[in-house]
């Protein structure tokens, strides 16, 4: 017993032992678990609060620093600004250039690259003696390709320039004539070959305007000289001519013309400035002056606008008419100074719808309807309205020529003002039937303050026509009444 006690007590001093080193273990091993546990929170509890701190210090200097950074590092920083940039470059262009680039090209396209062509940029001198006539033509070519571009004459120049002719039949419309300086014509007949009909011409344009403060100078008296109302034999529109006598020359040969610069000036003489077959044609602020022939006319035209202009030769210039009308309608003449030796406006074949207004009239041979229905042909003119004109040192106020024709109601019906009667009328070689015997047919012409003279007898017969002034207003009629 005592030895299996022993071996009992033995067996269980070992486990005794074993139980307790393996206590001691434990305990060693939760304390320094725990206290590597508290290590490892200690460290990451600082690692954790310094990079935290860390955090917030490089949170707190870096958004100082980027803004002092990003001033100071673009040089460093080029590589990131200069893709953005190039992104940008490419957005800027389309979106900043644009909007320059428009205004640039209209700006000049309307004032002085596309649209404005200055005579003195195509070779004109504009010294009064170089021939300058080339350099307009070359102008002109230009102008021609562009809708309402501007030929720029300027002022200060006097350009010489020889018969030329303006065309137009493919010239885009609205184009400008800007005249401010002087075009004068040559005095030498070499220019003028055997003989011209016009030496400015504009035809067969649509929306031309001729405008400024310039001057047009046809040097008329080298062609008056020798040739008192010497008539163009090439010239249709030719009409008979009253000379201060009242002796009419209706055929006279044609004779060469001396020049003041040597040779034979041809005996046509060209109008100064003509329009043919042309649309809405505008003609303000110009002077013409010593034309040697008509100063300006209108021919097969449609839409004419002339205001502010003025017409300035003498009185004894020959066949020097202001405005001659012919075959146009739609005709508006108005504000406007003519000085010249026949008629201030002169209203022949083929023209209808005409308003004159406002002119003043003289000295020259005041304001013509005639030369109609020469020779028995047929002439037709209507619808001419001529009112608030003034006529001083004019041969005749209004003047009726070679009329021919029918009338529906009345033959003749002259309504003039009390305070401002129509004086100086002539009336010569009319001769005007009823269209038929109708209703309300009357035979008698009508006059009301009208005072002229008859050149030949009338038909039907015009008795209410007196010279002289009247003692008091009387309406003479035999079928009218106020």
């Amino acid at each position: 017993m005592y030895n299996l006690s022993l071996k009992n007590v033995t067996f269980i001093v070992c486990i005794v032992l074993v139980i307790c080193s393996s206590n001691m273990e434990t305990c060693n091993a939760r304390r320094v678990g725990r206290h590597w546990r508290q290590s490892l929170y200690k460290k990451k509890g600082k690692s954790h609060s310094s990079s935290h701190k860390g955090y917030k210090y490089k949170h707190k200097t870096r958004p100082p620093l980027p803004p002092a950074g990003a001033v100071k590092s673009p040089p460093p920083a080029v590589p990131p600004p200069s893709l953005p940039p190039a992104g940008a470059v490419k957005s800027p262009p389309p979106a900043v250039p644009p909007p320059p680039l428009p205004p640039p090209e209209v700006g000049p396209i309307q004032e002085n690259e596309h649209n404005v062509f200055h005579v003195l940029d195509f070779g004109a001198k504009g010294d009064g003696s170089t021939d300058d006539t080339k350099a307009f033509q070359a102008a002109w070519a230009a102008a021609c390709k562009v809708e309402a571009s501007v030929i720029n004459v300027p002022a200060e120049y006097v350009f010489l320039v020889g018969p030329i002719s303006f065309s137009g039949p493919y010239c885009q419309h609205n184009i400008v004539f800007q005249l401010d300086g002087t075009i004068i014509a040559p005095k030498s007949s070499g220019p003028w070959g055997s003989g011209l009909l016009q030496w400015l011409e504009f035809s067969k344009l649509v929306g031309l305007t001729i405008k400024g403060s310039g001057l047009i100078d046809g040097n008329g008296a080298v062609w008056w000289e020798s040739s008192p109302f010497d008539e163009d034999p090439l010239d249709d529109q030719a009409k008979l001519i009253f000379p201060l006598n009242s002796t009419i020359i209706t055929q006279k040969p044609p004779m060469p013309i001396e020049s003041s610069l040597g040779g034979k000036m041809p005996s046509i003489k060209p109008t100064a400035l003509r329009f043919y077959g042309s649309f809405n044609v505008t003609v303000t602020g110009i002077t013409i002056q010593n034309s040697a022939q008509c100063h300006l006319k209108f021919d097969n035209c449609i839409g004419v606008s002339v205001y502010n202009f003025t017409v300035s030769s003498p009185g004894n210039s020959p066949n020097t008419d202001g405005i001659h009308l012919q075959n146009s309608k739609d005709v508006l003449i108005r504000s406007s100074n003519l000085a010249c030796g026949d008629d201030c406006v002169s209203i022949q074949t083929g023209c209808t719808n005409v308003y004159i207004h406002n002119i003043n009239c003289g000295p020259g041979h005041g304001i013509s309807i005639g030369g109609l229905g020469k020779d028995d042909t047929k002439a037709c003119v209507s619808n001419i309205t001529v009112r608030d004109v003034i006529m001083h040192n004019t041969m005749n106020g209004i003047n009726y020529e070679n009329i021919r024709g029918t009338y529906t109601v009345k033959p003749l019906h002259f309504a003039c003002s009390d305070n401002v009667p129509c004086t100086d009328v002539t009336l010569t070689n009319i001769k005007l039937t009823p269209q038929q015997e109708g209703y309300h047919m009357i035979n008698d012409p009508f006059c009301w303050q009208t005072f002229g003279q008859l050149f030949t007898p009338t038909f039907p017969p015009v008795l209410c026509l007196q010279i002289g002034k009247p003692s008091s207003n009387k309406i003479l009629g035999d079928h009218d009444s106020c």
